[in-house]
């Protein structure tokens, strides 16, 4: 019998929203990128401080009102000085959606059982993600691919608890397209993006189910139609998977 360990999850949908919004932050250096230099003088900033201006921006207001000329007014610089800390826009912008991903909760929990993990990141990637919706729109704009930082560490999350990797293959494909789909539309409607043509279809049930679809309480419907899904792929395997209690047996964070 399996020891009770479980995640505490969020009650609400929008209560994950409202809580994570207000873990919104400026951090000083920032709020530092923004003072102004003396005449005739650049700032000196680190590249860190140019990707948390960037970042900053296109979270409070958009990809669309983003530039790198905006970006240099905002840091008191002239625009070509922001390549002396990024090699090109595309590079910035990948740099903003890792430390988006900086956030996600992937790290291990000792004893923990691989359903209760594929909760708590998944409702962590969800949380993160529509805390920042305009940073994920922005990703879905540029079609950047994203860092893979983020899926190295589930990988090796996931190796370290026992998944064979045929079986893992499986379930992140299925995994990441569910996550994709669900939070993409989740986002939009956020931001209010979507917009209702004149739909003479419009009503009944499959009305009402398209309205509720990003419900939190679908979305962990979803995970666990996944994790039953993977355990049907692993017959006979008992599926009885978890992360050591010893961390210096993980291989997790040194990617070994």
């Amino acid at each position: 019998m399996k020891p009770a360990i479980k995640s505490e999850r969020s009650k609400d949908f929008y209560t994950i929203q409202g809580a994570s919004m207000a873990e919104k932050t400026t951090s000083e250096q920032a709020k530092n990128c923004t003072s102004k230099s003396k005449p005739g003088m650049e700032r000196s900033l680190s590249q860190g401080q140019v990707v948390d201006a960037a970042f900053r921006m296109i979270d409070e207001h958009g990809y669309g009102k983003f530039s790198m000329r905006a970006l240099a007014d905002n840091l008191g610089m002239g625009t070509m000085s922001i390549y002396t800390y990024v090699p090109s826009k595309q590079q910035l912008l990948f740099l903003v959606i890792q430390k988006m991903m900086d956030e996600y909760d992937n790290a291990p929990v000792p004893g923990e059982f691989w359903e209760d993990t594929l909760h708590r990141t998944c409702e962590s990637i969800l949380t993160v993600n529509l805390r920042h919706p305009n940073i994920r729109i922005m990703q879905l704009q540029t079609q950047l691919n994203p860092p893979q930082q983020h899926q190295r560490s589930v990988y090796y999350l996931h190796a370290d608890q026992g998944m064979p990797l045929k079986v893992y293959e499986v379930m992140y494909g299925v995994l990441r397209s569910f996550l994709t789909g669900f939070i993409d539309v989740a986002a939009k409607r956020q931001l209010e993006l979507e917009e209702q043509g004149d739909d003479s279809n419009m009503g009944g049930d499959w009305s009402r189910i398209s309205a509720n679809d990003t419900e939190l309480e679908r979305f962990r419907q979803g995970i666990d139609f996944i994790i039953a899904g993977t355990r049907t792929f692993a017959a006979p395997d008992p599926c009885d998977w978890r992360t050591p209690i010893d961390p210096l047996s993980w291989t997790w964070g040194r990617g070994e």
